[in-house]
């Protein structure tokens, strides 16, 4: 890998970091979230701000994983009426942990190359 593309590589993983915060934060009270429009643009932009990056990258993985939750957030966002119970809660909590994982094993690829 040349040295830019691993310093983009590293600035990638640092933002999608900071973005997987933002989304768990999000997602660990999702009720409330829900009823804070500023909040569920935040997760959203979080959201789709991971997938863009790794779509520049050809993360194939991530990019799909964190479209899914995009979207998600999108269709709940326009749609209030839906009624978010703890199965819902689980199934996002499942796509947001399958995207940390992820970014864990990009990132330790990343680090394992470096020395």
């Amino acid at each position: 890998m040349l040295p830019e593309q691993q310093r983009v590589l590293g600035y990638f993983i640092e933002e999608a970091k900071d973005n997987l915060n933002t989304i768990e934060q999000g997602l660990l009270n999702l009720q409330n979230t829900l009823k804070d429009t500023e909040m569920v643009n935040q997760v959203f932009r979080a959201a789709h701000s991971i997938k863009g990056g790794a779509a520049m990258l050809e993360l194939d993985g991530i990019l799909q994983t964190a479209h899914y939750l995009e979207y998600y957030f999108k269709v709940l966002k326009e749609c209030p009426q839906i009624q978010v119970d703890q199965k819902l809660e689980l199934l996002f909590l499942r796509v947001f942990n399958t995207l940390k994982k992820l970014l864990k094993q990009l990132e330790d690829s990343f680090f394992s190359q470096k020395m």
